[in-house]
């Protein structure tokens, strides 16, 4: 799916409709994200034009678990800055979309939220990456479709994005797209000849 059609998917009325369990974790944790600070790390390369310093931040630690760097020609999405990318993308995005976004990475940045589900007490950014990492796969497992819903959204948005990068192609193998000779030249047999079709002459003429 697209970063676009993903994004569309993000709105505040999608979210409230995976039911009132999520109404609450939403509420709760946008209490909580006044409470306790987010970690704020490395400033954006670009200026914000969406997402709040505090938000950028969630959505980088984020993407940083599920697109780490793996050494040499295997960047992490943090490289890539793709919390960046995404606020780009998001300029675009109706103004429902944003606010649906906000509101998934405040429930999730939430310490208050995971006391919610018996799994922390800090909020994700203040987190360690192995901590990190169990949250993120209990929201992936979760038999609550709001948590689910979150992780979903976010992995599809932040993978999307990244592997969308050809900085990320030789980490995967992919050599990128043919070029249209190479693809010419590959689907030969199938193309038709329009120049010839255009100068045959229909029987009986």
């Amino acid at each position: 799916m697209a970063p676009e059609q993903i994004a569309k998917q993000l709105s505040r009325r999608s979210l409230l409709k995976t039911g009132l369990v999520g109404v609450v974790v939403v509420a709760v944790g946008g209490v909580s994200l006044a409470l306790q600070p987010t970690r704020v790390g490395k400033s954006p390369t670009s200026q914000l034009r969406v997402l709040s310093t505090e938000e950028y931040a969630v959505l980088t630690a984020v993407a940083d678990r599920l697109c780490p760097a793996l050494g040499p020609g295997a960047p992490g999405a943090r490289a890539l800055d793709i919390a960046g990318r995404v606020d780009e993308l998001m300029v675009g995005a109706e103004a429902d979309g944003k606010q649906g976004l906000k509101i998934l990475l405040r429930a999730f940045e939430s310490g208050l939220t995971g006391a919610v589900f018996f799994e922390r007490v800090r909020p994700f950014t203040q987190l360690s990456a192995e901590a990190q990492d169990r949250v993120l796969a209990n929201w992936r497992d979760s038999h609550i479709g709001f948590r689910r819903t979150v992780y979903r959204a976010l992995s599809s948005l932040v993978g999307a994005l990244y592997y969308g990068d050809e900085r990320t192609w030789k980490r995967v193998g992919y050599p990128g797209p043919p070029s249209l000779t190479g693809l010419r030249a590959a689907y030969a047999d199938n193309l038709v000849d329009l120049h010839a079709l255009r100068a045959t002459k229909p029987e009986g003429s």
